[in-house]
């Protein structure tokens, strides 16, 4: 439960700055737009251009860059707390307030500005409706220069007047709330599918009647191991266990029988991954893997010791094997070389655990250039 929490919250987080990060960008290219026009009219019609409006035009364009430099701050820093969202909230929205309400003083056009404010306040709904927060920083300048134009420049009655300031606020908290009811529901959408797919993964990585990992989950937990140990130059055990005699078992007692038994060995060896990077896995009928990294090989014996001291605890009766009579395990133990890959690593701890068998079983062999015949009663 917590660690679905967990992973929901940090997709959540995830979707949230995509969205933001996005957002901003959209915002930024449709102000580059809109001062893009700006610069247009100030060329094309440079001649009529006083030195006030050349000075208006100087500050809304300076907001802009200004809003602009804060984004890129706020967005490196990966930080919704960072200052620099707020401070480039009010730029924009001192950039679109006075660019409008200069489009509407200079060249006596109220009407194209007015729908310039409205525009302007689409664009930072589209970009920013995740956050209201900016929203909030950004339209109080933005509704002032609309009743600039509205009441200023209106030949409306007083109800036609109240309509279109009324309309404004409106039209932005509806589309507001659709925007952020559509973010809702796909996100919930989006963090379900990401949960079922890790689910349908992991299932495909674990073994069903032991719960413990598969051979596909052994040899990705291996190749990981392998890569960690070469970079940075780390130890690495592998134990390869068997089941002595487990065919004469099954005939005896029958598969459900065998089944308990496997899963009874299965908790024995996981119980010895005590670490979150230990793998135990079942990569076989009755073959087990422990993959330990960080472990050397002493420490590997004396885990392969311990395993075999559970076992014999849990006394498990066999009544079919030659050598014992409860259930016994063989095991092969092999660490990692630097010419090593996983077939090789595999291979050596096979070779150990052949060896164990022919040696008698219900023992364990360390794969070296010399091998060594460990049983258990020799470690007691």
């Amino acid at each position: 439960m917590g660690i679905s929490t967990i992973r929901t919250e940090d997709l959540k987080d995830f979707i949230y700055h995509k969205n933001l990060k996005v957002g901003t960008y959209w915002i930024l290219f449709s102000s580059c737009v809109l001062q893009l026009l700006n610069t247009y009219y100030v060329i094309k019609d440079y001649h009529v251009i006083t030195s006030v409006g050349a000075i208006c035009n100087t500050v809304h364009t300076s907001f802009l860059i200004l809003g602009a430099i804060c984004i890129r701050f706020a967005v490196k820093s990966k930080r919704a707390s960072h200052p620099g969202w707020l401070i480039a909230a009010l730029c924009i929205g001192f950039f679109w307030a006075i660019s409008t309400v200069n489009t509407a003083y200079f060249w006596n056009e109220p009407e194209p500005a007015s729908r310039g404010v409205v525009i302007g306040a689409f664009s930072l709904v589209i970009g920013w409706y995740a956050r209201p927060a900016l929203l909030l920083a950004a339209f109080p300048t933005m509704l002032m220069a609309y009743l600039y134009l509205i009441i200023g420049y209106s030949d409306k009655t007083l109800f036609g007047m109240l309509l279109s300031v009324l309309k404004f606020p409106a039209l932005i908290l509806a589309s507001l709330y659709t925007l952020r009811y559509w973010l809702s529901f796909c996100t919930e959408q989006f963090v379900k599918n990401e949960i079922l797919t890790d689910k349908l993964e992991a299932m495909v990585r674990v073994d069903e009647l032991t719960k413990i990992a598969n051979r596909k989950g052994y040899n990705e937990a291996v190749e990981q191991a392998l890569e960690v140990a070469r970079r940075f130059e780390k130890p690495l055990a592998l134990l390869l266990i068997d089941v002595d005699y487990f065919k004469q078992y099954n005939d005896h007692l029958g598969h459900q029988a065998g089944d308990r038994c496997i899963k009874a060995i299965a908790k024995i060896i996981s119980k010895h991954a005590r670490r979150a990077i230990d793998t135990a896995a079942r990569i076989g009928g009755e073959e087990f893997a422990l993959i330990l990294p960080s472990c050397n090989q002493e420490e590997a014996v004396k885990i392969a010791d311990q395993m075999q001291e559970a076992l014999a605890k849990q006394m498990i009766y066999h009544p079919a094997s030659p050598i014992s009579p409860n259930v016994t395990i063989s095991i092969g133990i092999t660490e990692f070389s630097h010419e090593d890959d996983a077939g090789s690593l595999y291979q050596r701890a096979d070779e150990a655990l052949y060896e164990a068998k022919h040696n008698g079983r219900n023992c364990f062999v360390v794969a070296e250039p010399s091998t060594t015949t460990v049983s258990p009663t020799e470690t007691a």
